[in-house]
């Protein structure tokens, strides 16, 4: 693969050579600038990355003194899964990269070129570079990307790309038991043929259900003929689709859906249908089973246009507007037949119409050591400011909508994040407010510290949210994200929520098999007061204490696997106050999403 990279170096510095006068004076550019360029490709996408390498630059800054020239190639180069293993054994490490060798599929060149939107022939925009670095890293099946810049001579007004990309070890199987008599597993082909196309199994065989097993397939299509289009279709047997009611529910679903992958993309949207029903696995008498059954409509699109450039500048003008309309039909097909008073809503037709104006700009540092094991990572900051509007039907009451949104993501000098968010909707009955809903958040990523080769990093977050004058929509909780991790009672709800937690993160030195591991602490606090009550009251407080055990070799598909013991003092609903997690498919990544679809306060 190196005499590959070194071969295309080749080709670039060759097409500098055309244009010089003095062959002897070309011959030592032509080193100087091979080696130059080698050495970059080697130290961005190393197979074995230096242990104490954290980085923290904006994305585009490499690209800037290349602004406004002129594409004249693009290469593309691509590593596939190879010797990446580490053990201690030279022999245990040859067999596994063998073995993975003959099942992984390089991704084709056309695949890496279908995802590229820089265009031969186009000024250069580092912007655009930058953007499409982190799509490329954003697909299933590329661990890594890097585009180098290579001009054609000292003078030019043109330059030649080469695009790097790595691929991930794309097949992948995962075990996890739920206990004595549950297990779940999954198996996936993430690039099926090298051709950006995912296949995957998933499962549960379960002693108390039946039947004792069940199945999910699903199969999806990266940029479906060049669009940016991806296609996926699914069946479940296992509750896996997008759920509502009480029971285990089948479905299969069919979903198109176009992020807006930069900023200047125009169209973006997506568009989903799924058929649900309930199925009786846990041996329910009929009077107790709830036999339901509906279809789900979901389709919104959105275009974005900018702002004028400054007068006088160069730059283009980053601050982007996005005006987004959606349409959502929840219709069921039949109800179940003894529906008590509180699951009525729960079981309703819901018909939902909303438009959304978002004024957003939105640029990222490039990082590691966030979220992931070392992988690069990339963080956004900037702000996004949404409005949105529009009416809803559901449970036989017709309500206009009203909401607004602010998101702000910030980097100081000492690599530390901060984002801040803000969530104001409620709703309008007879011209008074009814289920509104204010929240406010504040998250921190701490810098990287070190003790040794070992890598620390804290992450906090705070977030009160109040709820004014309840209608019918769902009271407030504090389950998982809403609160205290792992926490999951059913009768604690309220009207005012106030959640702090803190975790740490030890990225260790420890190495087995290529699989990293990183200890971690968790505390959750939590209040939680019904309506009319004060928040502040010693009832209204729970807490949360956990450790686990993380670890991912981040040449795999495998996404991260985490052990975790949890810890609470006060619990209810006679949940025991110790309890533990093993889960085998932990999917943790730092959002970076530009635009998402149009949604109310209450939307998940």
């Amino acid at each position: 693969m190196k005499t590959g990279v070194l071969g295309l170096m080749g080709l670039i510095v060759l097409s500098i050579s055309a244009t010089a006068q003095d062959t002897a004076r070309v011959k030592k550019i032509e080193q100087l600038k091979q080696g130059k360029v080698t050495r970059q490709v080697v130290e961005a996408i190393s197979r074995t990355p230096k242990a104490d390498t954290v980085i923290t630059i904006k994305s585009e800054d490499a690209f800037l003194p290349y602004e406004g020239k002129i594409i004249r190639h693009i290469h593309i180069n691509r590593i596939g899964f190879d010797r990446t293993v580490q053990d201690t054994t030279r022999r245990f490490r040859s067999s596994i990269a063998r073995m993975a060798n003959r099942l992984h599929n390089d991704t084709k060149e056309w695949v890496v070129r279908e995802n590229i939107f820089l265009r031969e022939g186009k000024p250069f925009n580092p912007y655009r570079a930058a953007d499409n670095e982190r799509f490329l890293r954003d697909l299933d099946f590329i661990l890594d990307s890097k585009i180098f810049v290579s001009p054609i001579s000292e003078n030019s007004d043109s330059v030649d790309l080469l695009v790097m990309t790595r691929d991930v070890f794309s097949l992948g199987a995962s075990f996890s038991p739920r206990g004595i008599t549950e297990h779940r597993f999954r198996l996936q082909e993430a690039n099926l043929g090298g051709m950006g196309q995912r296949l995957q199994l998933s499962g549960v065989y379960d002693a108390d259900r039946n039947p004792t097993t069940g199945f999910e397939y699903l199969y999806r299509k990266t940029n479906l003929f060049r669009s940016f289009v991806n296609a996926t279709a699914s069946y479940t047997e296992i509750n896996t689709g997008r759920s509502v009611g009480n029971e285990n529910e089948s479905a299969y679903f069919f979903r198109l859906d176009r992020p807006l992958f930069h900023p200047f993309v125009r169209w973006a949207g997506a568009a989903e249908i799924s058929r649900n029903w309930s199925t009786n696995i846990n041996h329910k008498e009929s009077s107790e089973f709830a036999r339901y059954e509906y279809l789900i409509h979901d389709a919104w699109a959105g275009y974005s246009f900018g702002f004028k450039k400054l007068p006088n500048s160069l730059a283009e003008n980053r601050n982007r507007r996005f005006i987004a309309v959606r349409a959502f039909e929840e219709r069921f097909l039949k109800k179940p037949e003894n529906i008590s008073v509180n699951d009525q809503l729960l079981y309703s037709d819901r018909t939902t119409f909303l438009t959304q104006l978002t004024f957003f700009k939105q640029d990222f540092y490039k990082t590691n050591y966030v979220l992931g094991f070392g992988r690069t990572e990339d963080v956004p900051y900037g702000y996004r400011l949404s409005f949105t509007s529009g009416w809803e039907n559901e449970f036989h009451k017709k309500r206009i909508y009203t909401g607004a949104e602010l998101n702000l993501s910030t980097v100081n000098k000492m690599g530390t994040f901060y984002t801040y968010n803000v969530k104001l909707g409620n709703y309008w009955s007879n011209e008074l407010i009814e289920d509104g809903l204010a929240q406010f958040g504040i998250s921190r990523f701490s810098r990287i510290y070190f003790m040794g080769k070992t890598k620390i990093r804290h992450q906090a977050e705070i977030n009160y949210a109040a709820q004014i004058n309840r209608g019918q929509k769902r009271t407030l909780d504090i389950r998982d994200a809403n609160g205290i991790q792992g926490f999951r009672p059913d009768s604690l709800q309220g009207s005012q929520r106030l959640y702090f937690r803190t975790e740490t993160v030890v990225f260790t030195p420890w190495k087995l098999a290529g699989f990293h591991f990183a200890p971690v602490t968790r505390i959750d606090l939590a209040y939680l007061a019904r309506e009319n009550r004060a928040l502040f009251q010693k009832q209204n407080f729970y807490s949360g204490f956990s450790a686990a055990l993380r670890a991912r070799n981040e040449n795999l598909i495998f996404n991260t696997i985490e052990a975790r013991v949890y810890f609470y003092p006060k619990t209810v609903e006679a949940l025991d106050p110790w309890r533990f997690e093993f889960r085998a498919n932990l999917r943790i990544k730092y959002p970076t999403n530009l635009i998402t679809a149009p949604a109310t306060v209450y939307d998940p």
